[in-house]
């Protein structure tokens, strides 16, 4: 296990709080052959996303997870092990993906090889943008990620927020592919807030009410039937999603590989949405070039989609630990026809180190 301190080139601002460097963990899992995998533990350092946090997820491993691993075993007598893991869909993600990463290196397929879905090798790309101090810093940074090539931008919202800021960016740019995230700051007296969003022509409205509120999600459609719902929080499981359908309470998914346990999972809920229509989306958490390039793969093959939020490495970070970094062309898509194993820039990783916890099975 490994803790990464990597700053960030700007302060993000949310509804859920403000974040000035990105706290990682990652998964490393090596074999007695000297083959290896790695994968990245998206969980926040607090609980304010899921119940997830970065130093929970550490002790579920080594508490919960390892000691129950076989010294020997089949891919899923691991996942066995796994499975009993309640809430920790992050924790549990990461671990699969070190464990998959090191199968693919090792010539084998994962669950996103297997699955038989259209593919594309340029993933357009949406920017997600905080909560700004000023209008003219709303106005500003639209302006740079249009000029950026961007194809959606989003813009973090909360119901304490003043709405001038919107109105200048509408103004400035009426015809841009805007969006709006909550991240699930609303209650039942934000309502007429969220119906006034609607005024702005949003693609949609991404997760207005807390996860479980799939009540309200409804009563707002009825409120603003114009305006698109999509879920992020609210959907952890594949039971979830088909609630959620059941329900009527959304129009489509941002899909976080990790926030629903991992690649078996993910592929599953991604089967249902195409199914039943329900367009999807991949988004991200922050993820250093290790969780985003596994995150590229799941949009590599939802080649409907109008954008991701996947952005460059250099959106994010000074220097990425991946190499090469990951880059945007100036239409604003990612290039994902290499679809190799990442490479890790073992130098920046060193220099990032927070520590270092090794567990042995003999």
């Amino acid at each position: 296990l490994l803790e990464l301190a990597v700053p960030l080139v700007e302060s993000f601002k949310s509804a859920i709080g403000e974040r000035r460097q990105r706290r990682a963990l990652l998964v490393e899992w090596h074999d007695r052959d000297g083959a290896w995998g790695i994968g990245e533990c998206s969980c926040r350092p607090d609980p304010y996303f899921n119940g997830e946090y970065l130093d929970g997820a550490i002790e579920v491993v080594q508490k919960f997870i390892f000691p129950q691993f076989p010294a020997h075993g089949r891919l899923n007598e691991f996942t066995a092990v796994l499975g009993r893991v309640r809430n920790w869909p992050f924790t549990v993600s990461a671990v699969l993906d070190a464990m998959l990463d090191l199968l693919r290196r090792k010539g084998a397929k994962d669950a996103i090889d297997c699955w038989q879905a259209s593919k594309t090798d340029h993933i357009p790309v949406g920017l997600s943008l905080g909560l700004f101090g000023t209008t003219e810093q709303a106005v500003a940074r639209v302006q740079q990620a249009v000029e950026e090539g961007y194809r959606r931008i989003k813009l973090k919202v909360s119901p304490q927020m003043e709405l001038q800021p919107l109105f200048a960016i509408r103004e400035a740019f009426p015809n841009l592919p805007i969006a709006f995230d909550a991240n699930g700051s609303g209650t039942e007296n934000d309502l007429p807030f969220f119906v006034k969003l609607s005024k702005f022509a949003p693609q949609m409205l991404e997760q207005p009410f807390a996860p479980s509120r799939f009540d309200l999600c409804c009563v707002l459609k009825k409120h603003a039937p114009g305006l698109r719902i999509c879920l992020d929080e609210s959907v952890a499981s594949y039971g979830d999603l088909l609630a959620a359908h059941n329900l009527q309470a959304l129009d489509e998914l941002n899909l976080k590989p990790g926030r629903v346990g991992g690649q078996f999972e993910a592929v599953r809920l991604l089967e249902f949405c195409h199914a039943y229509g329900i367009p999807a989306w991949v988004g991200g958490m922050f993820e250093t070039g290790i969780g985003r390039r596994a995150n590229l793969r799941f949009a590599a093959r939802l080649p409907l989609a109008k954008a991701h939020d996947l952005s460059p490495s250099q959106r994010y970070f000074e220097r990425d630990i991946v190499k090469p970094p990951i880059e945007m062309s100036a239409d604003g898509e990612i290039d994902c026809s290499d679809d190799k194993p990442v490479a890790l820039d073992e130098e920046v990783i060193e220099s990032l180190l927070v520590r270092k916890i090794e567990l042995v099975k003999r």
